[in-house]
């Protein structure tokens, strides 16, 4: 292997530290890595160790940021409900309509338009509890639209966060655009042939996605010790383990993946408190 792959591959792993540390620092590394004893593989330990103080590099940033830790919290967790709102849209084929309002939503809350992003999840919170509300039935145009209040609960918090975003004015940063890759597997999974809506492979996928993020949240609130991505899991776990508690999932699959995202939001909540060692 060359001596330009290794080169290549060194400038990859540097990729996972923040931008601004990659310009004041990036060359100094690189040559730093490069300036030793000539080895035709980097080793994995090696690429490990560069990747995992990229990322908490820029979990510390994060923490760092200008943005009050209960709004990039609130931020984060809107994000993620609002992705979620999209992927089911798209895998219950709603209308070209809804579909382009929970987009907005997402690219909206993905770029900290919060101005923009309020009216939308009002209306989105509005529209799925049009029946509770105004005794409304479904229409076509429409998206769905929930009988009871627990339901709803997501799409509350979507309205209440948005909202209290707009009220407390704070500076959001954007958040990256690789986020788009979850509606993007969704299309996937809902026109690919073979694979049904809702089925063994769409629930693998949700569950696998929810438990990755997740778990880098943990690691996240390790290395910077703010409760930000703790507030941002407890958005997205609490109403739908609130579902769970009040109808009882059918089976211990079930029952065993909402006690699995609740102890990881628990665990993440317990270590944002925590003294770092000294």
């Amino acid at each position: 292997m060359s001596g330009t792959f290794t080169e290549t591959w060194y400038r990859l792993c540097l990729r996972a530290f923040p931008p601004g540390h990659r310009n004041e620092y990036g060359a100094e590394m690189l040559g730093t890595l490069l300036d030793g004893p000539p080895r035709r593989t980097p080793s994995p330990r090696e690429t490990a160790g560069l990747m995992t103080a990229g990322f908490i590099a820029r979990f510390r940033q994060a923490a760092a940021s200008t943005s009050p830790w209960w709004a990039d919290g609130i931020h984060l967790g809107l994000l993620t409900l609002s992705l979620a709102n999209l992927s089911y849209c798209i895998a219950d084929h709603t209308s070209v309509w809804w579909l382009a309002v929970s987009t907005a939503l997402v690219i909206t809350l993905l770029r900290g338009w919060v101005p923009l992003a309020v009216p939308l999840a009002l209306l989105v919170a509005l529209s799925t509890g049009r029946a509770m509300l105004f005794g409304a039935s479904t229409t076509a145009f429409l998206g769905p639209a929930y009988v009871n209040w627990v339901s709803l609960a997501p799409y509350g918090m979507l309205a209440i966060g948005a909202v209290a975003l707009l009220l407390g004015r704070p500076k959001l940063r954007s958040r990256p655009w690789w986020w788009l890759a979850i509606p993007a597997a969704a299309v996937v999974l809902a026109h690919a042939p073979g694979i049904r809506e809702y089925g063994e492979t769409w629930q693998l996928f949700r569950a696998g996605t929810e438990a990755v993020l997740l778990l880098i949240g943990v690691w996240a609130t390790a290395a910077a010790r703010s409760p930000r991505w703790a507030l941002a899991a407890a958005l997205y776990v609490l109403p739908g383990a609130a579902s769970a508690l009040a109808d009882p999932p059918p089976n211990v699959q079930d029952t065993g993946y909402w006690l699995t995202l609740t102890a990881l939001l628990l665990a993440m909540t317990a270590t944002a408190w925590r003294p770092a060692r000294s």
